[in-house]
């Protein structure tokens, strides 16, 4: 079945995605719990499902420095945790203004790390 459902749904990612422990410098989501980030995009858990091709306004925490975002919905799939629901979000950039993407590229481990991280 995952295989008929790969050929249905053909990866659109631009680049990989890491989890949180996985990035070089933090990055969070406000409001939402971030599930995984790429260059392009990332999954955030949200507590109601969001209709593919909606727009989002994001609030982006990246090493420390708050930035806003617009994005837009991909996929709303949902999560089933313990006794509750909730929605991973697939969320594609809109644009992404130099300064950001230098940050994400950095939290993303692509770009020079600051403060002595190796």
């Amino acid at each position: 079945m995952s295989a008929r459902r790969a050929e249905a749904s053909p990866e659109r990612r631009q680049g990989q995605r890491l989890e949180p422990d996985e990035l070089a410098e933090p990055v969070l989501v406000v409001g939402s719990r971030l599930v995984n980030i790429g260059p392009g995009g990332l999954m955030l858990e949200a507590p109601v499902p969001l209709a593919p091709d909606s727009p989002l306004h994001l609030h982006l925490l990246v090493g420390g420095e708050r930035t806003d975002l617009d994005a837009r919905v991909r996929a709303c799939v949902q999560r089933p945790i313990g006794r509750r629901a909730a929605w991973g979000l697939g969320v594609q950039f809109e644009s992404v203004d130099p300064a950001l993407r230098e940050r994400l590229e950095r939290a993303l481990g692509l770009g020079p790390r600051t403060r002595g991280r190796a």
